[in-house]
């Protein structure tokens, strides 16, 4: 804008106000300041004045960044953090998301879950790792562009004891249950506990009432009672009991 289309708009604007002579040292200031700012915003280089238009450009448009919606995920954090467990057990992981409006919820089943690498362990996607061989990995919580990861450490750990479940059970031959699935826990020297059903050594006694397999899960075979333990790391866990009946 020039001087004299400002001069031009303070003219145009005359019938909306006052005679200019009655009040000739206002607009004068008023002629001189326009003119003023103008030469001002001229005198900027031109990639400055480019710079200041796409900043003010991108902060209209990224505007709802700082305003996101309730249901919008704006952080992750992935629980436990750093946990170890040894190979061949299981942790399962939780995912907890803060939304726009700052509440907090559990969103294990719909993020997804990623490890790496896969050879150290691997895990599914409702959140449950598997340790696979000795070896760190990271285990990764994906919503959108929102990620948070976590390592986990696959290292052998000194079992001190192993408690299994159900420590009562009665199986009906005729009507049924014939099954029952036992799992194991094992309390580590550290504190920590994991679920080691599917790498102990189960036994039953005597096998001829009841079977068990090599997972836990245990079949009548015979009216009786049987004794089930569970055995890792030299550990063997207490004693359950099954009673089968006709």
């Amino acid at each position: 804008m020039s001087s004299t289309t400002s001069c031009t708009y303070f003219a145009a604007s005359s019938k909306l106000r006052p005679r200019r002579d009655h009040y000739s040292w206002f607009w004068a200031f008023a002629d001189k300041f326009a003119n003023d700012t103008i030469k001002s915003v001229q005198n900027i280089p031109r990639f400055t004045r480019c710079a200041l238009a796409l900043a003010v450009l991108m902060a209209e448009v990224s505007c709802g960044s700082f305003f996101p919606g309730s249901n919008t995920i704006t952080a992750l954090q992935v629980t436990p953090a750093s946990a170890t467990i040894p190979p061949g057990t299981t942790q399962q992981y939780t995912a907890t998301a803060t939304f726009g409006d700052r509440t907090t919820g559990d969103v294990t089943s719909q993020v997804n879950w990623s490890t790496s690498p896969t050879s150290v362990a691997t895990i599914a996607s409702g959140g449950l790792l598997t340790g696979v061989s000795l070896g760190i990995a990271t285990v990764r919580a994906q919503s959108g562009g929102v990620i948070a990861t976590t390592p986990v450490t696959i290292s052998q750990k000194q079992i001190t004891s192993i408690a299994i479940q159900p420590l009562t059970q009665t199986l009906s031959l005729s009507l049924g249950p014939t099954t029952i699935q036992f799992t194991a826990t094992a309390t580590y020297k550290d504190g920590t506990t994991g679920d080691v059903t599917s790498i102990a050594t189960w036994s039953s006694a005597p096998s001829s009432t009841a079977s068990i397999s090599s997972t836990g899960l245990a079949t009548a075979a015979a009216v009786g009672t049987a004794t089930v333990t569970a055995t890792s790391g030299g550990v063997t866990s207490n004693s359950a009991t099954i009673t089968v009946i006709q």
